[in-house]
């Protein structure tokens, strides 16, 4: 009995799907299931560690919502957002575009601005400990130049703590968006450039009339990721202040961290869990939606 032949197409789709086959059950294994079990576990009265649990709703979301540091929390990770998002974009971007009109030289700033995402979380939290802390490098040098007025414990104010953390969130992540920028600008059509300078146009008029514009894919990428990994930020604020003083500069996902494992509420870690989700996933839709709306304009 002659063995059935497939068309061309359909084989060539069977091939691709082999091939992918293995990368598809690893983003199943350990993203997928796990998500879809801790949606489910969410709404059980799970502590962790029993293999029994009974389905009780929405009370788990409930306490997480009543709770007296929830308000707080949420508070320090939208303050956070909105500082950190604009401020490391704009940053990023005028840097991005003095890098590339270095010349040889800005392979050297590529560098020094990229160093700091050699290291991890963990360390740069430890370094940014010694410079803010009373007798720190920060408080020794406004006291070296006359602005002892200005001394201060840092992350031991409420005032302070969050715009400080900010500072050293956007150190550490400055040179991974950079090169994302820079990536933009090498798209751009150089003859683009040459007609303006012809013309007369200004370095800030380029910058605002063909630069933003013709990189809006990258603006996009940038606020989209940028955005995701404040939201969900951990270990830096964690190394910073542990969330003091207080619950002042605690972050949703280090209050997960808290309910999972100083207070053993696993069930309440995965109901804030699920609500970290859906705020990151809602806001950046929104920016998606934003975002993309404008890329089309300018195409």
């Amino acid at each position: 009995m002659p063995k059935a032949i497939l068309p061309r197409n359909q084989k060539r789709q069977l091939t691709c799907f082999l091939f992918t086959l293995p990368a598809l059950a690893v983003v199943f294994i350990f993203f997928l299931f796990p998500m879809i079990r801790a949606l489910l576990l969410s709404f059980t009265n799970w502590d962790g560690i029993a293999r029994t649990y009974q389905w009780i709703g929405l009370k788990n979301f409930e306490a997480v919502v009543t709770d007296s540091t929830f308000k707080q929390i949420v508070f320090n990770t939208v303050y956070l957002t909105i500082i950190y998002v604009p401020v490391l974009n704009v940053v990023a971007l005028l840097l991005a575009v003095g890098v590339f009109n270095a010349g040889r030289a800005g392979n050297i700033y590529k560098a020094l601005l990229f160093f700091p995402n050699l290291l991890s979380m963990t360390v740069i939290g430890m370094i940014w400990n010694i410079i803010y802390r009373y007798d720190g490098l920060l408080n020794q040098f406004l006291s070296a130049i006359g602005l002892k007025m200005l001394v201060q414990d840092w992350l031991g104010q409420i005032n302070t703590v969050l715009p400080a953390m900010s500072v050293t969130i956007i150190w550490f992540a400055m040179g991974y968006y950079l090169l994302i920028y820079l990536a933009g600008l090498n798209t751009v059509p150089v003859e683009i450039y040459e007609s303006a300078e012809v013309e007369g146009v200004s370095s800030w008029q380029k910058l605002i009339r063909i630069t933003i514009p013709l990189i809006a894919p990258s603006i996009t990428i940038n606020a989209v990721l940028s955005t995701i990994g404040i939201i969900t930020l951990f270990d830096l604020p964690f190394v910073l202040t542990r969330g003091g003083p207080g619950f002042k500069s605690q972050t949703i996902a280090m209050h997960v961290y808290a309910y999972a494992f100083q207070q053993l509420r696993s069930s309440y870690a995965l109901a804030l869990a699920v609500i970290l989700g859906v705020f990151a996933i809602l806001i950046t839709s929104i920016q998606l939606k934003f975002l993309r709306r404008r890329e089309e304009v300018v195409r």
